[in-house]
């Protein structure tokens, strides 16, 4: 009766995903009219650009559940099937680089551009190297590669935060006038570069083992 859920909860991952990168490119619209606008009209901006933050920041936490809540249901229901297991990681890496590719917006730094870059290209290859026939039943998702996404997934979640909660900790952390938030910035940087690193040290991975076969 409840075979249905994982695989719904996947697909769910993969709307998740368009709506973050949706939150975003609204927060970026509100962002720029904010540089043009002034009394009134800059507040109202102000809290809309905040309000868009906030909704992608809520869309990728829910995103990220889904993760964790479509493999319990499987094994809960005893619902495992072909789709799901191709999906899965197909949903995980759109949520991802969607993700990704709104931070880069928002914080327009090469600090975001190279970790970000590296990981989707990383995606898109495995994504493609899950599709050939050499790779069957080589290419499965490794417990580092997990740990991997869920590094990426904390990493992303704790850059979005300050612009949804305190636009002021984040301008801090531009022009250096909070330590704290210097450091808090750098730590969660220093966590994508790691995810950056695991995505291309799994890729090796999965290439040594298929050409291994």
């Amino acid at each position: 009766m409840f075979s249905w859920i994982p695989n719904a909860l996947t697909v769910s991952r993969c709307v998740f995903a368009v709506l973050v990168l949706y939150g975003a490119l609204s927060a970026a619209a509100y962002g720029e009219a904010l540089q043009l606008a002034s009394g009134d009209e800059a507040l109202r901006n102000a809290t809309l650009q905040q309000l868009w933050h906030q909704f992608a920041l809520l869309a990728f936490i829910s995103g990220a559940l889904t993760d964790f809540l479509d493999g319990w249901a499987a094994r809960q229901f005893r619902a495992e099937s072909r789709f799901g297991v191709w999906l899965d990681p197909i949903a995980d890496k759109l949520l991802v680089g969607l993700a990704l590719l709104g931070l880069a917006m928002t914080l327009k730094t090469w600090l975001i551009y190279v970790p970000a870059a590296l990981i989707i290209a990383r995606d898109v290859f495995m994504t493609w190297l899950r599709t050939r026939p050499e790779a069957s039943g080589v290419v499965a998702p490794s417990d580092l590669a997990k740990l991997k996404t869920g590094i990426e997934m904390a990493a992303i979640a704790g850059l979005m935060l300050p612009f949804s909660l305190a636009p002021a900790t984040v301008q801090d952390a531009v022009t250096g006038s909070s330590a704290a938030a210097v450091v808090a910035a750098g730590a969660l940087v220093l966590l994508l570069w790691t995810a950056a690193a695991l995505s291309l040290f799994t890729a090796a991975q999965y290439v040594r083992a298929v050409q291994a076969r």
